[in-house]
């Protein structure tokens, strides 16, 4: 039988990583159409956000998938450290 909460966890993670992914290769065509560094374009706050959602999502999904409490609170307080660092910025 397949575990539907295991399927889950791990396709966020999974799909963290795609937004990262996806939002990288992004900046960089940005970067290079408008001649610009990379740096530049993924200091913009479109582009910040989505990191930030890629970061959450990835961090969502290895809460989900942690075996043990401390491993599952280690990766909500990453989360939870990004949100206010965003939240700063």
């Amino acid at each position: 039988m397949i575990d539907v909460w295991n399927v889950l966890a791990n396709g966020l993670w999974i799909l963290g990583l795609a937004i990262l992914l996806a939002t990288a290769s992004w900046a960089h065509w940005i970067a290079g159409l408008c001649g610009t560094r990379l740096r530049t374009v993924l200091g913009r706050p479109p582009t910040w956000r989505t990191l930030s959602l890629g970061i959450l999502v990835f961090c969502a999904g290895m809460a989900g998938t942690g075996r043990t409490w401390w491993e599952r609170a280690v990766w909500v307080v990453l989360a939870a450290m990004w949100v206010v660092q965003d939240w700063l910025s």
